[in-house]
Formats: C-alpha cells, structure tokens, sequence
C-alpha cells in the first residue's frame, strides 16, 4: 500500500557570522526577550556574545516565519530534560514546528521541521586529539572502522561520526547523560548511515534517518530526524531580518 502521509521537510539555514554587521546586532536586540539578552551579557568572550545574538535572532526570524509571527512575539520555553522548544501556546498556530541550532567557526546553523530534528556542525581545523576523543567515547564498530583508515584520513573521518553522534543526541532532547557510547554509527557511503545501540536508550534504530555532509571545506554537519518517511531537505542562506537565498547544496 501507498504511504500516504506527507513527505517531511527538513529546513536549515545558515548564517555566516562575518556577514552580520554593527547596525544588525542593534536590531537583533530588540527582538530577543529580556532573559535573552541578560543570558547573553553573561558570556565572557565579546565573539560569544556575538554569536549568541546572532543564533538567537536566526531563530526568532525563522520561527516566526514558520508560524506567522513577529520574531519578537515568539515564545520559548525549555522540555523536560532541557532542551528549548516553542511554548504549546504557540504550536496551535501552525503544524508542529521542531528546531535545533548548532554553531562552529563563522557559522551558525538552524534547521526546521514537523519530526524530532538534530543538527551538527564542526569546523574541522580545530587543534583536538581526536583519536584520544574516539578511544573514550566511540561505541561498537565505530572505533575499528576509524582506525582502519590511514592516520591522514582518520581527522576528517571522525567528525563524521563525531556530528552524527551528536545530531542524534540533540533530536532526542536528553543531552549528553544519554552516553555517547550507548549508541554508535556505522557509514558505508554517503548514503548508508546505520544507527546501532543499547536496550538502555528504549529506541528502535529504524525510527531515524541521517545525512552526513561537508557543505565547505573545514566544514562538517549531520542531521538526525526521527520519522521512518524519508524527507526532502531545503536550504537557505539567511542574514536574520534582511534576507534569506536559495543554496544549492547537493544532500538529497
């Protein structure tokens, strides 16, 4: 029998933070709410602060978008185990709406959709000893396939485990206590990625699906969606409240 449900959509955008100049950061303040702005202040590092209120105002703009709404009238609120959502008051305005925001060098990533959704991304020269990451916290065949690639292979392939890893933490909300190495990957090609994991983490590997993709170089990002209805991705370029453009990345 033919599924008919509809397709999901996965919806990323990408923000370039060097392209965010004096004049947006004053506009971005005036659409984040009160706790927003004081949680900012408390991040020592003026390029933290930056980043902050640039994610920040990404994600307003497009949630408001998504459900027809000033980005300053959008409401957040925090789940059971910490991760922000919108507030219910909000979702009746539209179909259910996820997110997760992910950031890493000039980036800062967004993606949108009607499933559970989690987002990576990894600037990859990074100075990490990343073997020593993999020994702790690699599960399964994870660790042997990464140590089967020669020395100079084995830096760009651990972030693609590393960024699944992480995606599929963040699409379940639970943070880091789900055990990095309850669960484990295994890629074969772009287009297998193989979840496998642990009876203590109560979920079934063919509920997800991944994408595992190097948009630029020095760049690495994987998606985890929970729904068994493989879905379509769609991604833009935005500067938040100015514009946003079409990118042709190829990740169907």
């Amino acid at each position: 029998m033919k599924d008919l449900r509809p397709q999901p959509v996965i919806t990323l955008f990408v923000t370039r933070c060097s392209q965010i100049d004096e004049a947006d950061i004053t506009a971005y303040r005036t659409i984040l709410s009160k706790s927003e702005l004081d949680r900012n202040q408390r991040f020592r590092f003026a390029k933290d602060r930056h980043r902050d209120l640039i994610s920040r105002a990404l994600l307003r703009t497009e949630l408001g978008k998504a459900v027809s709404l000033p980005p300053n009238a959008i409401e957040l609120e925090r789940g059971k185990h910490g991760k922000p959502q919108l507030a219910p008051s909000m979702q009746p305005m539209a179909d259910q709406v996820t997110f997760n925001v992910s950031h890493a060098g000039d980036w800062v990533m967004l993606a949108l959709s009607s499933e559970p959704v989690g987002i990576d991304i990894e600037y990859t020269p990074r100075n990490n000893d990343v073997m020593a990451v993999a020994d702790r916290y690699f599960y399964g065949a994870e660790l042997k396939e990464l140590q089967a690639f020669s020395p100079s292979e084995q830096r760009e392939r651990f972030f693609d485990y590393w960024t699944l890893k992480e995606a599929y933490i963040k699409a379940r909300g639970e943070g880091i206590s789900l055990g990095l190495a309850n669960f484990g990957f295994s890629i074969t090609s772009e287009k297998t990625i193989r979840i496998s994991m642990r009876p203590c983490l109560n979920d079934c590997p063919d509920d997800w699906q991944f994408w595992s993709l190097t948009p630029e170089n020095d760049y690495r990002l994987a998606l985890a969606l929970k729904s068994s209805s493989r879905a379509r991705l769609a991604c833009y370029e935005s500067v938040p409240l100015r514009y946003t453009a079409k990118l042709d990345w190829r990740v169907n």
